[in-house]
């Protein structure tokens, strides 16, 4: 038997269909949608990041997606 992994982050569903997750450092993102009509993820800054048809899934992406923000910062260009 395959265990699933489990999200990063704590998850809460906010209002029917809409659930936000975050854990101590950051906003990782949210995810709106139904087990009928799929789930829309979307990143910290409201990009979206695909629609899965697993509500765990979405929440991977949307966690995998804030890690790399972390990663890799954007970096602003200099003013000379």
């Amino acid at each position: 038997m395959r265990s699933a992994s489990r999200p990063r982050g704590l998850w809460v569903e906010v209002d029917p269909g809409f659930h936000v997750g975050n854990d101590r450092r950051q906003f990782l993102g949210s995810i709106t949608g139904t087990p009928r009509e799929g789930f829309r993820a979307f990143g910290p800054q409201s990009d979206f990041l695909g629609r899965f048809d697993d509500l765990d899934e979405a929440k991977a992406a949307v966690a995998a997606a804030a890690s790399s923000a972390v990663a890799a910062p954007e970096v602003e260009p200099q003013l000379s």
